[in-house]
């Protein structure tokens, strides 16, 4: 391109922005624009806040329902829990009369009283003690008897 054509075409440009300024009225456009961003901008914020109520509501509402259904669990829990505890007692006690049974009927055995005797100690002389001998007695043979078969049995108690 040379200079006179790029001269030219922004003497048009210059021409065109002169007359559309002319025609219309910046700060006026200004002014509307502003005030439809304002506009918008508000609406966006209105929904955003109902927005955020309405997740807020919801997050509330749930929690209370996951409450509600973990509580209904423990509850449920803490019965079965309550449930096998008496159970257990139950047996406890059964066993518990089985052995006060056991130990009536066997009579507790008194102790009789011991008077310990005092042990007093001898004075050992110098003399030598007799041993005594003690014999031991011979073993004694184990004799088996024979068994009688039945047929013999039979003969002689005919």
């Amino acid at each position: 391109m040379s200079k006179k054509s790029v001269i030219d075409s922004w003497k048009k440009v210059k021409k065109q922005v002169d007359t559309f300024t002319k025609e219309y009225n910046v700060k006026d456009m200004q002014k509307v624009l502003s005030k439809k961003v304002n506009k918008l901008q508000k609406e966006i914020t209105n929904s955003i806040d109902s927005d955020v109520t309405k997740v807020k509501k919801k997050i509330t509402k749930e929690a209370k329902q996951i409450e509600q259904i973990i509580e209904g669990f423990i509850n449920q829990e803490i019965k079965k829990a309550k449930a096998f505890v008496k159970e257990q007692k139950k047996e406890l006690t059964k066993i518990q009369k089985k052995l006060e049974a056991l130990t009536k009927k066997k009579k507790p055995v008194k102790k009789k009283k011991t008077t310990k005797k005092k042990v007093t100690k001898k004075k050992i002389s110098k003399k030598v003690s007799k041993k005594k001998v003690t014999k031991k007695a011979p073993a004694k043979k184990k004799v088996t008897k024979k068994k009688v078969s039945k047929r013999t049995s039979k003969k002689s108690s005919k």
